[in-house]
């Protein structure tokens, strides 16, 4: 039960951060090129759409599915099931006229580059986070050593 309540912590966190970072990339992108307004039907979309990804990211980065994998290489294989379920998405919802070669263009565009932003940004994150890890277990080990007089 511990384990699986941590699992939840985790995809939670994971998803929370997408969702955040979807919403503000399509509210951008609205902003320049839409009237300004997001549709509550697109923010249900972007909940789905991230709840998806989260899971993807589960499946590559949490070391429970895919192990010993060099991070460079999650992070190839992890995009191609990602685009694929954004232009799922794009395609299914209608997010821009399908036929129009220069809008699908656009769309990769702005896919691979917010795609290395979230993954910078979720490197940074983990590092972080990492380092904070180490520092309170550096602290702990030097009370313990305190306490055994060594």
């Amino acid at each position: 039960m511990k384990r699986f309540l941590r699992l939840v912590a985790e995809l939670k966190t994971w998803g929370c951060l997408s969702f955040t970072g979807a919403v503000c990339v399509n509210a951008f992108i609205d902003t320049i090129w839409g009237d300004g307004v997001m549709e509550c039907v697109t923010v249900y979309q972007m909940l789905a759409l991230c709840g998806i990804i989260t899971v993807l990211q589960y499946v590559f980065f949490s070391g429970q599915v895919v192990k010993r994998m060099g991070y460079a290489a999650r992070m190839g294989l992890f995009c191609v099931p990602t685009f694929a379920v954004c232009a799922a998405f794009a395609w299914v919802f209608g997010w821009f006229p399908m036929e129009n070669g220069g809008a699908w263009g656009l769309f990769m565009v702005i896919f691979f580059v917010v795609f290395v932003v979230f993954c910078a940004v979720f490197e940074i994150y983990f590092r972080i986070m990492g380092k904070r890890y180490d520092d309170a277990l550096g602290r702990s080990r030097e009370r313990g050593r305190g306490a055994s007089g060594k």
